[in-house]
This record gives structure tokens, C-alpha cells and sequence, in this order.
């Protein structure tokens, strides 16, 4: 199977129906070399979905920002904020190192819509940012020390 035949038939799989559901409109399309990549964006949010060299991820991104966040850390921030324990992180134990497949990831994307919409809508969208941007900092250092 190809590149362009499975982003699509993971985008089709896991996407398609949340994407059409929402307004999301294609913007671009780029398959080439062992990469490829589909941009979609409704009126208040931009979505990602990349295959590269076989690995698919997804992000997404306020419509007011260049800056794209993947759904893992999109996760550990739900998480965080709908639980605030204070405990600092350990590899395997924390939510910055857990890895979400495309179907949690497109599950956490349908189920968390509304709060998404807040999280990146132009007035919170910098301080969003922002949370997300210590969190990654927080994961890289975990990951690689």
C-alpha cells in the first residue's frame, strides 16, 4: 500500500465523518517522495493529518495561529485540566508519555469539540498556547532527558 493510499484510508477510517460533520473543508493536499499531507479548516479551527514514512498524526490549531499541537499533548492538557493532582511525572506513568492511537485520537477529537472550540477560539487561544507549550516542554524533557 502506498503513502497516499493509507493516509487515506485512515483519514477516511478515523476523519472523514467528524470532518464533513463540522464544516471542515479540504485546503491542501501534498503527497510526494515517502510524506504526505492533508490540511482541512472550518471557521474556527484547522486540522492536520500527515502520513510520514508510515507514521500517521494528526494536529490541530486555532485558525488565528500557525502553531499545531498533536493529540497526545492535546490529551495530557484535557486530562490536566479536568484533573490537577500535583503528581510529577514518571516515564510510563505519566500522561505525557502515552501514546494515543487513531481511533482514541479521533474519539478524544469528537467527544472534546465544544471544549476544543473554547480552548483555541480567539480570545483563550494564546493562553492555550501557552499551557500547551509548558506541557511540551515538560513531555520532551521526559522523553529524552
Amino acid at each position: 500500500m502506498g503513502i497516499k493510499q493509507y493516509l487515506d484510508n485512515n483519514l477516511n477510517k478515523y476523519y472523514i465523518e467528524i470532518l464533513n460533520k463540522n464544516g471542515f473543508e479540504l485546503t491542501k493536499s501534498d503527497i510526494r517522495g515517502m510524506g504526505g499531507i492533508y490540511k482541512f479548516k472550518n471557521n474556527w479551527l484547522n486540522f492536520q493529518i500527515v502520513n510520514d514514512r508510515g507514521i500517521i498524526e494528526t494536529r490541530i490549531s486555532s485558525i488565528f495561529s500557525k502553531h499545531y499541537y498533536d493529540f497526545d499533548l492535546i490529551n495530557a492538557y484535557l486530562n490536566r485540566r479536568n484533573k490537577s493532582n500535583g503528581e510529577k511525572p514518571k516515564f510510563g506513568k505519566s500522561d505525557l508519555s502515552k501514546r494515543l492511537n487513531l481511533e482514541q485520537e479521533s474519539e478524544l477529537f469528537e467527544s472534546n469539540l465544544s471544549e476544543l472550540k473554547t480552548m483555541f477560539n480567539e480570545l483563550n487561544y494564546k493562553q492555550t498556547e501557552s499551557e500547551l507549550n509548558k506541557i511540551g516542554n515538560e513531555r520532551a524533557k521526559l522523553l529524552f532527558g
